[in-house]
């Protein structure tokens, strides 16, 4: 029987998207608890583990008298999902076609008001009720009995080297691993997991440990395990762990933007000779490299994206790409600012790029911060000599406007104040970006638009005498 021209395109159609709900599934969360309503809650995906780069898949307000938020996504592959809620968050692993539901525990928001979760960040009390024994909650057991076994038996691990206690901690691993399916993402994260602990502990050889991970095996690109003891073994990889370039080699390469001879240098270590890895192990170098600061960063990023354009692996060209988004998504001196809108105490809102005109000394506070109260007085004092050559804006990082308001319209102090002052009206990204993790802190941003110093010192230590 011939199938016409019309029923072999439907036919054709009909087999497409059948492949496609095969890779791709639904991921359904729903999330319950008490302290929900009116609060913005985030879902996110972290693209790949170098980078870490986290994508927004949905925000939602919990409605008033709420206490149930649902979100619904489609996953090609088991995926790393982060549920944030203001400064604070949970992440769990999810695989396609589960509905998972989630509860979170009594939890105290304002803990902010008292405790610096900027600087030390707090895990959300979220439980995965169901699906039973899933992924997430079977890594959780397994690292909480295998911490649990080397904190009671520390001393006899290391410095002792007891052997009866190692082969007590290679007996809890394999049971972990009895009947579990070899090709398992949680059979692989257990073994590369118990790698980086064997690093950590020199219960291994690690030249034999690297050659036995990484020679001639996959590159499991999406398992935590596999990549959290990649990242470990090849941490700082140009600058401390290896031998075969020199640092004037790395500045020669990266100030010509020759990726192909930097490529070819790393293929001296015999752990890197596949062309695949090695190139993983050389996105991971220009990340590290990067954040370390020695090196030209505009440098750095050019061989990011020439990489990204002449790959022949889609999976590096995603993750190099990835990794240059990660990068520039933070401030630093010299980066392009990243404008806002924010509102003041009239409910106006305010931009940054309004003003421009001249340098603009931007500063992050707290109004219940003794610090950033002090440094505001030595703003005050200054004021009236430096305000016609650069621009002013404050913004409160307070809970909520009544605070700004209060202190604006009810204080001696803040009444006396003529700059712009903003609430960040819990913006956490824009806390982020701007990589605050402190009270008081000062950004000075060009009149071109660009980040001067970031931090600059406070204005206590002399910072705005250039203004005068």
């Amino acid at each position: 029987m011939k199938l016409c021209f019309g029923m072999k395109r439907l036919f054709f159609i009909i087999l497409l998207f059948s492949s496609v709900f095969v890779y791709s599934q639904n991921v359904r969360i729903n999330l319950t608890g008490k302290g929900l309503e009116n609060r913005k809650v985030k879902l996110s995906v972290v693209e790949d583990r170098i980078s870490l780069l986290q994508t927004e898949k949905s925000v939602q307000t919990v409605a008033a008298g709420d206490s149930v938020v649902n979100f619904s996504l489609v996953l090609d592959g088991v995926s790393e999902l982060v549920v944030s809620i203001d400064a604070y968050s949970y992440s769990f692993l999810a695989q396609p076609g589960n509905i998972y539901e989630l509860k979170l525990r009594d939890f105290n928001f304002n803990l902010a008001d008292s405790f610096n979760v900027l600087m030390y960040k707090v895990e959300l009390p979220i439980e995965i009720l169901s699906p039973e024994n899933e992924l997430t909650s079977k890594i959780i057991r397994y690292d909480y009995d295998v911490q649990s076994y080397i904190l009671n038996n520390k001393r006899k691990l290391y410095p002792m080297r007891d052997s009866l206690t190692i082969a007590g901690l290679y007996d809890l691993k394999n049971q972990f691993l009895q009947n579990e399916d070899k090709s398992s993402y949680f059979y692989n994260y257990v073994e590369y997991e118990f790698a980086t602990l064997e690093r950590s502990l020199s219960l291994r050889n690690y030249n034999k440990l690297r050659n036995s991970l990484f020679i001639d095996k996959p590159i499991l690109y999406y398992n935590v395990g596999y990549m959290d003891c990649f990242n470990n073994v090849f941490d700082h990889y140009f600058s401390k762990g290896n031998k075969f370039v020199s640092q004037s080699e790395i500045e020669f390469w990266l100030t010509t933007h020759n990726h192909v001879d930097f490529l070819d240098a790393l293929g001296k270590d015999s752990v890197l000779r596949n062309e695949k890895f090695r190139e993983l192990v050389f996105i991971k170098g220009l990340k590290d490299i990067y954040t370390d600061g020695f090196f030209e960063k505009g440098d750095v990023i050019k061989l990011l994206e020439t990489l990204a354009k002449q790959s022949k692996f889609e999976e590096h060209k995603k993750i190099a790409l990835n990794t240059i988004e990660a990068l520039l998504s933070v401030s630093h001196s010299g980066k392009e600012f990243a404008d806002f809108v924010l509102r003041n105490i009239t409910d106006q809102e305010v931009n940054l790029s309004q003003f421009k005109d001249k340098p603009l000394l931007l500063n992050f506070v707290k109004l219940n911060d003794v610090e950033s109260k002090r440094e505001l007085e030595v703003v005050y004092s200054l004021y009236d000599s430096i305000k016609n050559n650069c621009n002013i804006v404050t913004i409160s990082c307070d809970r909520n406007l009544d605070a700004l308001y209060n202190f604006l319209k009810n204080t001696k102090v803040g009444s006396k104040y003529q700059w712009q002052m903003l609430h960040f009206d819990g913006n956490y990204d824009l806390l982020e970006y701007y990589k605050v993790k402190a009270f008081p802190m000062f950004i000075l941003i060009s009149n071109e638009g660009r980040v001067l110093e970031n931090p600059m010192r406070n204005p206590s230590e002399g910072s705005l005498l250039r203004f005068f």
